[in-house]
């Protein structure tokens, strides 16, 4: 199991050494939320801090793509990224643009919102690489978690292993201290955390996060 570090928690002024601890603190993946201001209300990082990043860290990018209009973009994100992962809602033609990604060498991920049922892209299940289940409305850091959502996990997970697919699950959205060993129980493949890892000791998050994981996959007393 992975975690992935959401930097939109981190501190902005001092980015690069709050990457560097996380990464020094034992993280697998960067997850860059990529906000436009209209597909979601806010606005965050885009192509020039993914290719200085690319540069910088040794582990690998998730670009998260929270904007209407992602088919534009590809070229650039999948420059820089090991996932490109477009959102189901978006008012593009989803297999299309999976397929563009794809021919980049890239993994190609599509995520849901808490509203969005997991029937409805099980058309594209056989195309993409890795689903995002996100466990809060995108848009802001430190929201409190859909648990109702972390169902989709257990259904995803049902699919892959009845039809032979090959997608990774992630879960994004809320994950803390209180509800870790919950969200675990239900087997994702890529945790991605922001204020969990980022608010206060980075490497002592980390720790934690991952201590808890373990315990939760193995039981008590076989971490």
């Amino acid at each position: 199991m992975k975690i992935s570090a959401s930097i939109l928690s981190a501190d902005l002024l001092n980015l690069e050494r709050d990457i560097k601890e996380a990464v020094e603190g034992g993280i697998d993946l960067i997850h860059l939320d990529v906000m436009d201001g209209h597909f979601v209300p806010n606005l965050t990082f885009g192509i020039p801090l993914g290719q200085r990043l690319k540069d910088k860290i040794p582990i690998p990018i998730e670009s998260h793509l929270m904007i209407s209009n992602p088919d534009r973009y590809i070229d650039e994100y999948t420059s820089f990224s090991k996932y490109v992962t477009i959102h189901w809602e978006s008012p593009v033609q989803v297999t299309r643009v999976i397929q563009k990604i794809k021919e980049k060498g890239v993994s190609a991920g599509i995520a849901i919102n808490p509203g969005t049922e997991v029937y409805s892209i099980e058309d594209v299940l056989d195309r993409v690489d890795y689903v995002l289940v996100m466990t809060v409305e995108p848009g802001f850091s430190g929201q409190k978690m859909i648990k109702e959502s972390l169902g989709k996990i257990d259904l995803l997970r049902g699919i892959r292993e009845k039809n032979g697919f090959n997608f990774e699950i992630g879960v994004d959205g809320g994950i803390n201290r209180e509800n870790i060993k919950e969200v675990v129980s239900h087997g994702p493949d890529i945790i991605v955390s922001a204020s969990a890892i980022f608010n206060g000791k980075i490497k002592e998050n980390i720790n934690f996060l991952r201590n808890a994981m373990s315990v939760s996959v193995n039981g008590p007393g076989n971490s």
